[in-house]
């Protein structure tokens, strides 16, 4: 169904939808590749499930529902549904969709009483509203920027919170 030149399409129909091998954190080295679980970068291991950059959403416990953008050669844990769009690149800009569901209410998708979590169908039936693969990349450029700019101003952030700790101890201890 087009609406202002936009297509309505599932998710299922852009994506791979799948949860990966989950490791332990015994298995979580001091060094290698960045590894991906339910609250985003966990710590580092020997090696890689997924060598491109990949959208994932947390899809056990509190924080269900988040979307992360991962690092590309990391390993994402099963506690995350991975959302891959390499094969449909002609179809979908993977930062745009990173963005959408960036922007998407999960809760009338989560379910489980004692933990809450997020299973594949439903988020294979979710619909997703594509414009031009164009008009796609203008928007993520444009969402990117924003984002950039939000990371630096974090980043500042904590470097007064750090200075701001620094001269306390200094005038008070």
């Amino acid at each position: 169904m087009q609406r202002n030149g936009s297509d309505n399409v599932y998710l299922s129909e852009i994506a791979q939808i799948y949860q990966p091998q989950t490791i332990s954190s015994a298995e979580l080295t001091e060094d290698g590749f960045l590894v991906y679980g339910a609250n985003g970068i966990i710590g580092k291991y020997k090696d890689y499930n997924h060598k491109t950059e990949q959208i994932c959403i947390t899809c056990r416990g509190n924080t269900c529902g988040m979307v992360n953008y991962t690092k590309p050669m990391s390993w994402i844990t099963g506690n995350a549904m991975v959302i891959n769009t390499d094969k449909y690149q002609d179809k979908v800009y993977k930062k745009y969709l990173y963005h959408y569901l960036s922007a998407y209410n999960f809760n009338s998708i989560i379910s489980g009483s004692g933990q809450p979590q997020i299973v594949r169908t439903p988020l294979e039936k979710l619909k997703i509203t594509l414009p031009t693969i164009s008009e796609q990349k203008q928007k993520a450029m444009i969402l990117d920027k924003i984002q950039d700019k939000i990371e630096i101003n974090h980043n500042v952030l904590n470097l007064y919170i750090l200075q701001k700790q620094y001269l306390l101890r200094q005038m008070f201890i």
